[in-house]
């Protein structure tokens, strides 16, 4: 039974292919009744929402009420966690209409907090979280789960609820017909229903299904395979999919670009950008905010700081504008405090003036209460301390070949992803893997690691190595019941070349340059942030000493000032000693690393190039997808230019966007190349009679002589996108 005293609509948390889209019933305390009587109707929102999946508990949900013509509203909002920290002070917001708001701050800020007060998940000390009757909403939860047995598409589909219902309407009534009711109820019905299917947009469902699977980055031959046979980043992706499908009047996501690669991620951008509904977007991705929203808010020291009809670039511009403001204010208040207690200290005691100083001491307390003499938020008056991190040294004397894969088949349940690799992990080596979506980056970097038994082949370890991985999923595999900093201490003291010297000590500190400071490092597991324990995962992995570190999409649940750091950490790492091989789409991120090798993962077959990253390997494996925008009357996306047209002009804005960092990147590894050229014309110099060596040497001064061509192109390639995008 539901409570008709405050309704509080059913709604479902995001997983990511089960119950995957969190839907809020069309409802208002006036049809209380009629909410009733749906979980036996078959043709209402409602019943349709509650046969899908359970509500959340009776004592959580959205909450329907006065939302002052806004789409949510939120009054004078208290949040504290269990043991009374304070995580978000008198929040008052409004969401109106198509507003699209990015959610911004550090990790553990508050910022899932919000969204879960939102959505009821997380409990409310005072005030009130609203939304407005009639308003769908749909969640995407950060850490979705599932464990659907349906296959993508049909999965994908399953909350597009107008054309469902619609479509199930349709049938019933087909089957009453084909079994001899041709009455004139029945003809009117489906002609009703009929005309229902064709307005929600029901003839052209299939279409906006492989429209949005393929701009996640779906294969046209991934439609029909069940979801259980995808990862968990892969079912993020279905869950991600269903929820846009659902087409919610406000949407609310939480890091939806984690697990997913740059060419989704811009096709995520695009449609956002493009979505006619109100949005709420919690990221940690400048790309995607830059692109997608159209307000920003901060959460910052407890509070909430709105940035309206703002981007993301003029929301930088803004907020250094206030904080230097605020200083400002905040410097003349002081002073003015100042001069007034020298005043009272001066006549205090005067007998002619003490009127007067009296005056002036009820000023200073009246600023004092109003909070005049209160400094800005650390955020304002300076800049936060960054995370930093700083990788051991690997250990020495390890010899030249780390680690090898011979005549490997890598793959699952027998079936190879790629054949016949050979692969040597040679010290000092930096490899980055590129390869189109679902082609066996991350099962040869699992196979690499001995965690995936390779189905032929070899896989030959240097009996020395210490080998460091950090994984996408590490954080979600973290115990939710331990303290931090022991996870930390206990990881490092393990295992075969564990250091039994690690104390908690070490620990805290590792955690402490990468923000997880004061009493954060004792706090479980369970009680973090997603992004802190993704830095716990991090200083995990950055406190014990390898020879080889293997990455896998290190970027996704990381704030940027931690990729960041990371990146920077990496670049610097190891120098002829240590090896990194990663798998990851994000280009800045690996453009500060500086790899040494690209290999590509293709049509079942791993080839190894050594060189850096160049332009091109962003270009080769994008997706060019029509957005579908969601929340529409008619369903149908407006497109002024064709697909392809598009696809070239968003190419080559981002080209020009990038190339001035590009063509830097660029001038500095034609400078190293030449350098090769000249080393090895100086050692054919020296070889004599060694006909062996001396071709050698000319195959590697062939290599980095067409490098430079192949750099120089571009080059060329980028000023001219320059000029011509200048042009427009």
């Amino acid at each position: 039974m539901l409570n008709c005293s405050t309704i509080r609509p059913l709604l479902v948390i995001l997983a990511a292919a089960t119950s995957s889209s969190a839907f809020v019933s069309r409802s208002s305390p006036q049809s209380a009744a009629r909410i009733q009587f749906a979980t036996t109707t078959t043709t209402t929102t409602t019943q349709l929402a509650s046969t899908t999946a359970p509500p959340a508990s009776t004592s959580l949900g959205v909450t329907v009420g006065d939302t002052k013509g806004a789409v949510l509203y939120l009054n004078d909002i208290n949040i504290s966690t269990g043991s009374g920290i304070q995580i978000l002070k008198s929040i008052n917001f409004r969401v109106d209409a198509k507003e699209r708001w990015g959610i911004v701050g550090p990790n553990g800020c508050g910022k899932s907090t919000l969204l879960g007060a939102i959505t009821g998940t997380v409990r409310i000390d005072d005030g009130e979280a609203l939304v407005a009757s009639k308003v769908k909403v749909g969640y995407l939860k950060q850490t979705a789960v599932s464990g659907s047995t349906k296959t993508v598409k049909d999965e994908a589909a399953s909350e597009m609820e107008e054309i469902n219902s619609a479509k199930r309407w349709m049938n019933q009534l087909e089957q009453k017909i084909a079994e001899g009711d041709s009455s004139d109820k029945t003809l009117n019905d489906l002609a009703t229903a009929q005309e229902r299917f064709a307005s929600a947009g029901g003839w052209t469902q299939d279409q906006d299904v492989d429209i949005v699977l393929k701009g996640l980055g779906f294969l046209p031959t991934d439609s029909d395979r069940l979801c259980s046979d995808f990862s968990g980043g892969w079912k993020m992706r279905i869950g991600l999919a269903k929820l846009l499908l659902s087409k919610p009047d406000l949407l609310l996501l939480d890091e939806p670009s984690n697990h997913l690669d740059s060419s989704a991620r811009d096709w995520l951008a695009t449609y956002l950008s493009n979505y006619d509904g109100s949005i709420l977007l919690v990221s940690h991705d400048i790309s995607l905010l830059t692109k997608s929203v159209n307000s920003i808010a901060e959460i910052n020291g407890e509070t909430l700081i709105q940035y309206v009809s703002c981007n993301y670039d003029k929301y930088l511009v803004d907020k250094e504008f206030r904080a230097k403001s605020a200083l400002a204010e905040y410097e003349r208040n002081v002073k003015e405090a100042a001069r007034l207690q020298e005043f009272v200290d001066k006549y205090g005691a005067s007998a002619t003036k003490a009127s007067a100083a009296q005056s002036r001491v009820k000023m200073i307390e009246k600023m004092r209460k109003e909070g005049k003499l209160d400094p800005p938020p650390l955020s304002v008056t300076a800049k936060r301390m960054k995370p930093s991190l700083q990788l051991p040294d690997p250990p020495k004397g390890i010899g030249e070949k780390l680690l090898s894969l011979v005549g490997a088949d890598i793959g699952y349940d027998g079936e190879p992803l790629a054949k016949g690799i050979d692969l040597t992990i040679n010290r000092g080596m930096k490899l980055i893997l590129r390869g189109p979506n679902g082609a066996g980056k991350s099962t040869l970097l699992s196979s690499l690691r001995g965690k995936l038994p390779l189905i032929q082949g070899k896989r030959v370890e240097n009996e020395n190595l210490r080998l460091g991985v950090f994984t996408q999923d590490l954080a979600q595999e973290l115990d939710v019941n331990s303290r931090a900093m022991d996870l930390v201490t206990e990881y490092a003291r393990e295992g075969k070349h564990g250091d039994i010297t690690i104390s908690n000590q070490d620990a805290r500190g590792v955690m402490g340059r990468l923000g997880l400071s004061d009493e954060k490092p004792l706090r479980k597991i369970g009680e973090l942030s997603g992004g802190e324990k993704a830095r716990v995962a991090l200083s995990m992995f950055a406190l014990k000493a390898s020879n080889l570190l293997l990455l896998d999409e290190p970027s996704n649940h990381l704030d940027q000032e931690c990729i960041e750091a990371l990146g920077d950490s990496l670049s610097n790492w190891g120098g002829n000693d240590g090896s990194v091989v990663v798998v990851s789409h994000d280009r800045a991120f690996c453009e500060q690393v500086g790899f040494t090798h690209v290999g590509t993962v293709k049509d079942g077959k791993l080839t190894i190039e050594e060189r850096g990253l160049q332009e091109r390997d962003w270009e080769r494996y994008d997706i060019s997808s029509t957005p579908l925008t969601g929340a529409s009357e008619s369903g149908e996306a407006v497109i002024e230019l064709t697909p392809e047209e598009k696809a070239e002009q968003d190419r080559k804005r981002k080209l020009a966007f990038n190339a001035p960092k590009r063509i830097q990147k660029i001038e500095e590894l034609i400078e190293k190349s030449e350098a090769k050229i000249v080393e090895y014309d100086d050692e054919m110099m020296t070889v004599g009679n060694d006909v062996e060596k001396l071709m050698a040497l000319t195959d590697k001064k062939t290599k980095e002589e067409e490098t430079v061509v192949s750099l120089m192109e571009e080059w060329e390639e980028l000023e001219d996108v320059i000029a011509e995008m200048a042009s427009l």
